[in-house]
């Protein structure tokens, strides 16, 4: 199934776009890869009960690494949580996100 992907304004939207080490290049593939990912394989991560944040949660983790070309050309992890209860109506809520910064 292909979903529709939200995300949430403040804790997620907002705060990458403020996340001053991102480059504006990065932050576009990172919002790209997001978006792309969930919306063709969400299935494959709402599956996975190890990806689940407590076992019978409506939220999963995703995660997605990105190197910064552009930018510092460090490599960071982005660990998303996911909120599956609309995903029977085709929506998948991303609620918040994790910055790990690498090397």
């Amino acid at each position: 199934m292909a979903y529709s992907i939200i995300i949430h304004k403040d804790r997620v939207t907002a705060y990458l776009r403020d996340y001053k080490p991102l480059s504006r290049e990065a932050r576009i593939r990172l919002f790209a890869n997001l978006h792309s990912d969930l919306r063709i394989h969400g299935d494959f991560f709402r599956k996975e009960e190890g990806r689940r944040v407590v076992p019978g949660s409506t939220c999963f983790w995703y995660d997605l690494l990105l190197k910064d070309d552009q930018g510092d050309g460090r490599m960071r992890r982005f660990s998303f949580v996911v909120n599956d209860r609309a995903a029977v109506h085709g929506v998948l809520l991303v609620e918040f996100v994790h910055i790990d910064e690498g090397t």
